[in-house]
C-alpha cells in the first residue's frame, strides 16, 4: 500500500549533521518497522557549513571555492621563475654598467 506524508520542521527540530537510525528491517521475508527507534538519530561525517555557505565566504574572500597542492606548486614556481629572471635582469643592468665603464676609460 502506499504511503505519502508532508512534514514541516521548525529550526530547532533541524539536526545538522545527523541521519534518522533506520528502521526497516527484512525479517524472514517480512518486513518489520520498529517504531521504538523511529524518532532516534545518529550523528554522521558532515561539513561544518553547507556548499552554499560555502560559496558565500569564498565570494566575500574572493578566494576560489577548489584548489590543489599542485596548482599551489604552479604559483610557487611561477615566483620563483619571475623572482630569478629579475636576479638576472639586475645582474645584466650591474655587468652593462662594469662594461661601459671599461669602454671610457679605454677612450
Amino acid at each position: 500500500m502506499t504511503c505519502q506524508a508532508r512534514s514541516s520542521y521548525i529550526t530547532s527540530e533541524i539536526l545538522w549533521g545527523y541521519r534518522f537510525t533506520p528502521v526497516l528491517t527484512l525479517e524472514d521475508g517480512f518486513y518489520e518497522v520498529d517504531y521504538n527507534s523511529f524518532h532516534e538519530t545518529y550523528e554522521t561525517n558532515t561539513p561544518v557549513h553547507s556548499a552554499k555557505e560555502l560559496a558565500e565566504m569564498a565570494s566575500r574572500a574572493e578566494l576560489p571555492l577548489t584548489w590543489s597542492v599542485s596548482s599551489k606548486l604552479d604559483q610557487h614556481a611561477e615566483l620563483e621563475t619571475e623572482e630569478e629572471e629579475k636576479n638576472q635582469e639586475d645582474q645584466n643592468e650591474r655587468n652593462g654598467d662594469v662594461a661601459n665603464l671599461e669602454n671610457e676609460s679605454k677612450v
